[in-house]
């Protein structure tokens, strides 16, 4: 498909994901010349609608809602014959262009019937839009004009008529002006800000942390000791059950492989699905005090780096792109520089250079990531210029990417809903 997409996450007050939102292009930017009006354009939305049948809410949201763009055009279609995800969860994002005439408003309060919610966005006036917003759930506004005297007009018209409807703020792009706007305004928040370690004072790291730090620096040498590994996975018991449900599973002869020790599990594995098991726990645990969103986005990042090793002439680097995208938000999960956070893990010269300078023989693949679920496509563009690569080769290995991570979700979730065995650790 020639499109480059990626879900962006909004947070509550809470710092916890309520929803999602599209940042997209259609191909590559300085090849097709796009324009800025592109962004709302019917076809673009036939590709995003495309994309969503075809993937599916889970592997894109992992359940939650999304913001679906559509145009005035789109909306005198039947988006219910096309797009049969719940409605509850899809909310169509209508902009400047659909004014509040009869026949706008007739499409919306149509498809509201139906079951489907509506947010609104780029819009310059109250009473142009006046009929359309009564129909609303949600108004988009840009933090980075916040102070603009037209836009705190349009904020204070909205807010004294339509009370109903939430707001969404986004580019909040620093973990300080996210702290500061949910205290002043309450709604969702879009930016890069849940990435960005951020102190109020001095940090620690957790025992929890030091433990799965020890866990990761054990396995990354190439013949490590089980036993060394087997008496730090002991000491979390989260890790220990983990560990037991994944090879206490029914063998090819139908019998369950009776695994009852630490040390029985590990060898029973092996070096290799250990470090890679102990790799993606290991992230999940050191970023338990983080946003969840932490978590999936080292192992998207991690994921989509390894898938991006051969389009980028590292096929045999796959390993290590992968474990440069877990580290990749150390500094965020560690809250600390990203140098001083590597001082704690045993990485390759190429990793720990790549994510301090983002240089060196894997930077093109680091930056390509940040650019790519920045929405930065210009520069997207211009990569995949350098490495003759195209558009549809991108959009196919980061869903695949995101089946992943459903997959993933959908293994763990499985296993908590079986029968926890008895189990015996070694001292």
């Amino acid at each position: 498909m020639d499109l480059l997409v990626v879900p962006v996450p909004l947070f509550s007050e809470e710092n916890t994901v309520e929803a999602y939102m599209f940042r997209y292009s259609k191909g590559n930017d300085l090849l097709s010349a796009a324009k800025e009006g592109i962004h709302f354009d019917g076809a673009m939305h036939s590709l995003l609608l495309a994309m969503l049948q075809v993937v599916g809410l889970d592997a894109l949201t992992m359940g939650k809602p999304i913001f679906v763009p559509v145009s005035k055009l789109m909306l005198m279609t039947d988006l219910d014959k096309v797009c049969d995800e719940p409605r509850d969860k899809i909310i169509f994002l209508i902009d400047g262009n659909v004014k509040g005439d009869a026949t706008n408003v007739g499409n919306v309060r149509r498809l509201r019937e139906l079951g489907y919610r509506f947010g609104v966005c780029r819009i310059n006036n109250v009473v142009a839009y006046m009929h359309i917003l009564e129909l609303c759930d949600f108004i988009f506004y840009d933090q980075r004009s916040f102070d603009d005297p037209k836009q705190v007009m349009l904020r204070k018209q909205v807010a004294e008529k339509f009370s109903h409807m939430r707001c969404v703020y986004t580019d909040i792009n620093s973990m300080e002006i996210f702290q500061s706007a949910r205290k002043k305004y309450k709604g969702l928040y879009e930016g890069s800000f849940y990435r960005m370690p951020f102190s109020e004072g001095d940090n620690k790291v957790s025992p929890l942390q030091v433990n799965m730090i020890n866990l990761l620096n054990k396995v990354r040498s190439d013949n490590f000791e089980f036993d060394a590994v087997a008496k730090i996975i002991q000491r979390d018991p989260a890790l220990t059950i983990s560990l037991l449900r994944m090879v206490n599973t029914t063998g090819s002869n139908g019998r369950r492989n009776e695994i009852k020790t630490i040390n029985g599990a590990v060898v029973m594995l092996g070096q290799e699905e250990v470090r890679k098991w102990i790799t993606a726990a290991a992230a999940n645990r050191i970023g338990a005090e983080k946003p969840n969103e932490i978590t999936k986005l080292s192992l998207i990042r991690a994921k989509f780096a390894e898938a991006l090793a051969i389009k980028f002439g590292l096929y045999a680097d796959a390993q290590s792109l992968f474990l440069m995208g877990v580290f990749s938000v150390l500094d965020a999960m560690l809250e600390m520089s990203m140098e001083d956070a590597l001082k704690l893990v045993l990485v390759s010269d190429d990793i720990r250079t790549a994510l301090i300078s983002h240089t060196g023989k894997f930077g093109d693949v680091y930056n390509f990531i940040i650019d790519y679920e920045s929405a930065n496509w210009a520069a997207v563009s211009r990569m995949l210029i350098l490495y003759d690569l195209t558009p549809e080769i991108i959009y196919t290995a980061y869903v695949e990417t995101l089946c992943w991570y459903r997959d993933m979700l959908a293994d763990d979730a499985q296993e908590e809903d079986g029968t926890e065995d008895e189990t015996e650790a070694d001292d």
